[in-house]
């Protein structure tokens, strides 16, 4: 690993077939490690054998080719229908489907968040049920992981998810759901006239909404480290405590965004793809948010092998320890 100025680099790899353990840097920081994988576009083995479908980050889509909104004069009436065949064929989870093991993955994922919302589960006066997801660097999945984890807790019973899209230079997530450019967060940090229920979209999925990234690509950080960010956050939170509300955050080390939000949230996880992300990004990452409350990390992109030694990947987590979800009979999980 290279310290500042000195030996190359190294990259968070695992061993195949085996979830790799990502070490904390920080002192305070305490870090739960956390274990999951994405698929890409290698060959994978039959469907019988891995019975789920083939993952990968999606590239930019038109709007129409995966959600449709309406917008009617009340903004209660706005709502987003997402087209759950398109997704499925992109990796994501979707309601309704059979279970597969990206989605039992995500159940060990969110089992943890889900818990640490229960009041005194953790060591931070921000609401535990504000989760924000971020990466150290841009393309390590955060975007795909903040969607898939939303739509695994919107199948809880009892529970809503409400998405937020804080990444207005690339609003991937709301270019997922079909509503770039339209009025969103930073419109109502900017905008005194206009309060959160203005721009809460509803969706297909019941259980989840969603407030696009809005139009105001000016002072971004300016705005999310003001005062008007953190009442929006003590708003949403309190006004839905069964609510978990997912924030998907630029990357840490491309913008300081993300550490602007991060004293406001309860939780963060930050994705690390394997064999890509340098440690040395993670740890500089880990400084950058000292003081935050860091519960977990998805270590994406690990490779697995399945019954006949064919590569394939899938997700998982694993808190405080290296335990790799989904591994083959046998192995060894620590």
């Amino acid at each position: 690993m290279r310290k500042l100025g000195g030996e190359p680099e190294e990259t968070v790899t695992p061993q195949p077939g085996e979830g790799s353990e990502i070490e904390q840097s920080q002192p305070g920081a305490e870090a739960a490690e956390s274990l999951s994988v994405k698929s890409e576009t290698e060959t994978l083995p039959p469907a019988e054998t891995l019975e789920r479908a083939t993952v990968a980050v999606p590239e930019p889509v038109a709007r129409d080719e995966i959600a449709t909104s309406s917008e009617n004069t009340q903004p209660e009436n706005r709502k987003v229908e997402l087209n759950f065949d398109h997704l499925k064929t992109l990796g994501f989870l979707v309601p309704g489907a059979p279970a597969v093991r990206l989605s039992e993955e995500y159940q060990t994922i969110k089992r943890r968040l889900i818990a640490n919302t229960v009041p005194g589960m953790l060591a931070t006066k921000a609401p535990p049920n504000l989760i924000m997801v971020t990466s150290s660097l841009p393309s390590e999945g955060k975007t795909y992981s903040s969607m898939n984890l939303a739509m695994s807790i919107a199948q809880e019973v009892e529970r809503h998810v409400l998405l937020v899209d804080v990444d207005i230079m690339k609003s991937d997530l709301s270019r997922l759901f079909g509503v770039v450019n339209r009025t969103g967060l930073y419109d109502v940090l900017t905008s005194p006239e206009l309060g959160v229920e203005d721009v809460i979209l509803k969706t297909n999925v019941p259980s989840l909404n969603l407030i696009p990234a809005g139009t105001i690509r000016k002072q971004v950080t300016e705005n999310l480290a003001s005062e008007a960010m953190g009442a929006l956050t003590r708003e949403i939170a309190a006004r839905y405590p069964d609510r978990i509300i997912i924030l998907d955050c630029p990357p840490v080390l491309a913008t300081s965004s993300a550490s602007a939000l991060a004293p406001l949230v309860g939780q963060i996880v930050i994705v690390v793809e394997s064999c890509k992300t340098t440690k040395q990004s993670l740890r500089h990452s880990l400084t950058m948010m000292a003081d935050a409350q860091i519960t977990g990390f998805i270590l994406n992109k690990v490779r697995h092998r399945g019954v006949s030694n064919s590569a394939f990947y899938g997700y998982g987590y694993g808190y405080g320890y290296g335990y790799g979800y989904g591994q083959q009979p046998g192995q060894d999980k620590h």
